[in-house]
C-alpha cells in the first residue's frame, strides 16, 4: 500500500472497493451464465443441423443418382432397382433395348421384382442430344417409355439423319402425341440443359460407355446377355427375403 495514505483513509476507501468487487463478481457471474446459455443454444443448433443433414443426405453418389432418376417403370417397392445409362444412338443400347431389356421386362418388371430407370448419357453427337431432348418432350405428355422404344427401334447409324428434328417430330405424330405441343418443346430447346447436365453427371461418376447399368448400386457395363442380369437380380432379390 502506498505509504502516504493513513489508516483511516484506507478504512474509508474499503467499502467502495468491496462494492466494486461485488459488482465485478455479479457481472462476471451473469456473463458466464449468458455464455453458457449461448453455448447450449449453439451446440443444440449445430447438432440439429448435423442430424438433419445426415438424415437427408444421400449415402453415396450412386444413391444420389438413383434419387435423381426421373423415368422409372415397374413396382416402386421392388427389391431390385436397375438404372440404365444410355444414348439413343448407341447401337449396343439398341441391341439391349430390343433384346435383353424385353426379357427383363417380362420376367422381372411385370412381376414386381425390378424397378427399371433410365438416365441420359447423350455423348455421341448432336442427334443423341436431340433424341434425348425429344424423349423429355414426350415425357411431358406421359409417353417417355413409348418414345424411348420408338427411338431404339428407329436407329440407322450415328449422326446420319435418323434422329434429325423432322424425324423426331414424325415419331411423336406416330405415337399420337399432341404434335403442336411436342414440336414447340423440341424447337425451343427446353430440355437442352437438363440433358447436358444429366450427361455430365453420369460421366463425373466414371461412366465411359453405354449402355452401363447399376443394379442395386452394383455396376454392370455393356449389352450383357439376360443371364448376366439374372444372376445379379436373383442375388439381390435373395438378400431382401
Amino acid at each position: 500500500m502506498c505509504p502516504t495514505f493513513g489508516e483511516a483513509k484506507v478504512e474509508n476507501q474499503k467499502p467502495p472497493r468491496v462494492a466494486r468487487k461485488r459488482t465485478r463478481d455479479t457481472t462476471l457471474w451473469v456473463s458466464n451464465l449468458l455464455m453458457l446459455a449461448l453455448g447450449i443454444v449453439i451446440g443444440f443448433t449445430a447438432h440439429w443441423l448435423w442430424v438433419s443433414t445426415a438424415a437427408s443426405a444421400p449415402a453415396s453418389p450412386i444413391d444420389a443418382l438413383v434419387k435423381q432418376t426421373r423415368h422409372f417403370k415397374g413396382n416402386a417397392n421392388a427389391p431390385v432397382t436397375i438404372i440404365e445409362i444410355s444414348d439413343f444412338q448407341c447401337p449396343y443400347c439398341g441391341r439391349f433395348a430390343t433384346g435383353t431389356a424385353r426379357q427383363i421386362e417380362e420376367t422381372y418388371i411385370k412381376t414386381g421384382v425390378v424397378r427399371f430407370g433410365y438416365q441420359h448419357m447423350a455423348f455421341l453427337g448432336v442427334e443423341s442430344r436431340w433424341a434425348a431432348e425429344a424423349s423429355e418432350c414426350a415425357a411431358e405428355q406421359g409417353k417417355f417409355w413409348e418414345y424411348h422404344d420408338k427411338l431404339f427401334a428407329s436407329q440407322s447409324g450415328e449422326n446420319r439423319g435418323a434422329f434429325n428434328k423432322e424425324n423426331l417430330k414424325n415419331f411423336a405424330a406416330d405415337l399420337r402425341l399432341d404434335t403442336a405441343k411436342f414440336n414447340a418443346c423440341l424447337d425451343s430447346g427446353k430440355f437442352t440443359s437438363l440433358v447436358e447436365k444429366e450427361t455430365a453427371n453420369v460421366q463425373s461418376l466414371g461412366v465411359q460407355s453405354t449402355p452401363s447399368f447399376l443394379i442395386n448400386g452394383q455396376p454392370l457395363a455393356g449389352a450383357q446377355p439376360f443371364e448376366a442380369f439374372q444372376r445379379i437380380i436373383e442375388t439381390e432379390r435373395a438378400k431382401k427375403k
